[in-house]
């Protein structure tokens, strides 16, 4: 069995400043990391809320797919988030082109949904039980 590594979830910091130089200078390997590392150090949801709603738009999947995990993570760690402005983005997620991003974008659904006590997307998965039910109960016996 493999030892478990333990990360200094301070040495993952990093500054708004940071953050907007590698935007701005299309950093890939960095925009990738970015949302896990606000959303797990950051004091201001608000500003990991807008980060990753930006990098959510990016051409890279991976940067994208890594998006959807600072909502998550601010979720998680503050308890705020504005429905308005991430329920859209959460929804074109899961309708992303990469299953990669789709992925990611599912799981953050879920993480939100349960720390925020939203139900977005409810409707859909709701629609699909109630028709695989109602076909289950069609067979003849």
């Amino acid at each position: 069995m493999e030892k478990l590594k333990y990360i200094d979830v301070q040495a993952l910091q990093i500054t708004d400043a940071e953050v907007l130089v590698a935007i701005k200078n299309d950093d890939i390997e960095l925009l990738r990391l970015i949302p896990i590392k606000l959303g797990l150090t950051h004091q201001n949801w608000n500003f990991i809320q807008n980060i990753s709603v930006k990098l959510s738009e990016h051409p890279d999947e991976n940067v994208r797919g890594n998006s959807f995990r600072g909502f998550g993570y601010a979720a998680l760690n503050h308890k705020k988030l504005e429905k308005n402005i991430v329920k859209p983005v959460l929804l074109r997620g899961i309708k992303d082109e990469s299953d990669w991003v789709r992925s990611c974008a599912e799981d953050a659904l879920d993480q939100v949904n349960s720390y925020m006590g939203w139900k977005i997307g409810s409707a859909k998965k709701n629609k699909e039980r109630e028709k695989r039910f109602s076909e289950g109960r069609n067979i003849d016996i």
